[in-house]
C-alpha cells in the first residue's frame, strides 16, 4: 500500500491551514495593531499567520487542479527520512531530562558518526566543541539560560 502524492499534498495543505489558523486566532487575542512605540505583540504573528493561510490555500488549489501522479515516497525515501526524524525527536524528548547541552552533544556525535561518516574523534570533537561554544555564547556571554539537566546543575550552572 502506498500513499498517493496528491493525498499527501492535500493533507499538508490542511495541516498548514490548521496551524496558520491557530497562529491567527492566537494573535487576535493579543494587541495586533501598530502602537505608539511600534508594532504590538500580535502584529507580526497575525500577518505571518495570514501569509501561511494564503500559502496553504494555494497549495490546496494546486494539489486539486494539477494532481501529480505517483506515490508520495518510496520505502527507501521514507527510511532515510526516518533516519533523520527519529534522532531529532529523541533529542527533543531527552532535553527535559538531560538538558539541552548534553542532548545536543549526543545528537551531534551520533549524526556526525552515522550520517556524516566522520571518525569517532572528529564526531566527539564536533559534539563537545559545538556544545561548549553554544554554552559559552548563550549562558556566559548573552546570559540567556537554556534548559539544563543534572550535569549542568552538578557543575554549578
Amino acid at each position: 500500500m502506498s500513499i498517493q502524492r496528491q493525498r499527501m499534498e492535500v493533507a499538508v495543505a490542511a495541516i498548514l491551514a490548521a496551524f496558520s489558523g491557530a497562529v491567527i486566532l492566537g494573535s487576535l487575542q493579543l494587541a495586533h495593531g501598530w502602537g505608539a512605540t511600534g508594532p504590538e505583540s500580535g502584529y507580526f504573528p497575525l500577518r505571518l499567520g495570514a501569509l501561511l493561510m494564503i500559502v496553504s490555500v494555494l497549495l490546496l488549489v494546486q494539489a486539486v487542479r494539477k494532481p501529480v501522479e505517483g506515490a508520495f515516497a518510496t520505502g527507501e525515501q521514507l527510511r532515510r527520512t526516518a533516519s533523520m526524524f527519529v534522532p531529532t525527536a529523541l533529542l527533543v524528548a531527552a532535553m527535559p531530562f538531560t538538558g539541552l547541552y548534553v542532548a545536543a552533544c549526543v545528537y551531534l556525535v551520533y549524526m556526525a558518526r552515522t550520517h556524516g561518516g566522520f571518525p569517532w574523534w572528529k564526531s566527539l570533537l564536533l559534539g563537545v566543541g559545538s556544545t561548549a561554544v553554544f554554552f559559552g555564547v548563550f549562558e556566559l556571554w548573552f546570559g540567556v539560560p537554556l534548559v539544563k539537566g543534572p550535569l549542568e546543575t552538578w557543575l554549578g550552572y
